[in-house]
């Protein structure tokens, strides 16, 4: 995969291949859990919830090592519990998003990404639980969840992932910025983001990949490359 390929592929696994010489556990662990997000509904019961509010608050190392252990055994044995109760003929929906929350709490959490966003994809496509269907996977369904995921990918990778940027300029870093990205961060006001792109040209960026990433990126997670640089 070239640079130009990885601005518009839809290839999660040629993008982390692409990507994995910075895919640290950190934001591939993010990922994981926008991947969770984006096909969440209001059905969603609050144990899935928690699972991945838990796995996003052990990537910004706020849980131990120890509690974040039961957590993931107890995720594993909610998605067993919930194998075991699927009845024929009900919507798999909820099972494969409780395994999508499952995977994002994997210790591996290289190979438990990839899986997360698996199941993601089969909880927008409905895949039954069993003898699954694959002509699923050429949905619209399918195929619009595969570009959204690649979507979140690159906002966590950012334009070039071979050369990640960490480097900001110091003046950028106005009052109005800082508590811009903080909030952004911590409440998922990804609607804030063009009010970002405003404050930052205001503070004298001019950067073409910072401030149309701000107003015209599809979608934002935790972990989007542009608010992690600025914290």
């Amino acid at each position: 995969m070239t640079q130009s390929e990885w601005l518009t592929s839809t290839n999660l696994r040629a993008m982390m291949h692409f990507a994995s010489g910075q895919t640290d556990a950190r934001r591939l662990r993010l990922f994981a859990c926008a991947c969770c997000r984006q096909v969440w509904n209001r059905f969603i019961d609050p144990h899935t919830v928690g699972v991945v509010a838990v796995a996003e608050a052990f990537a910004d190392g706020k849980v131990s090592e120890a509690a974040f252990a039961r957590i993931r055994e107890r995720a594993r044995a909610a998605v067993a519990r919930a194998e075991q109760a699927h009845a024929p003929g009900v919507p798999p929906y909820l099972v494969h998003v409780a395994r999508a929350a499952a995977h994002a709490c994997a210790d591996d959490i290289g190979t438990g990404a990839m899986a997360a966003r698996v199941a993601a994809l089969h909880a927008v496509s409905d895949f039954p639980l069993l003898d699954p269907n694959y002509a699923s996977e050429l949905s619209a369904e399918y195929r619009d969840e595969m570009a959204a995921q690649a979507d979140l990918f690159r906002d966590v990778f950012g334009p070039d992932p071979s050369s990640y940027r960490g480097d900001i300029d110091p003046q950028w870093l106005t009052s109005d910025v800082q508590a811009l990205a903080r909030g952004i961060y911590a409440n998922r006001d990804f609607g804030a983001m063009p009010i970002l792109a405003d404050a930052l040209q205001d503070a004298g960026c001019a950067d073409d990949d910072i401030l149309t990433h701000c107003r015209e990126a599809p979608v934002h997670a935790r972990g989007c490359w542009v608010v992690e640089m600025l914290l």
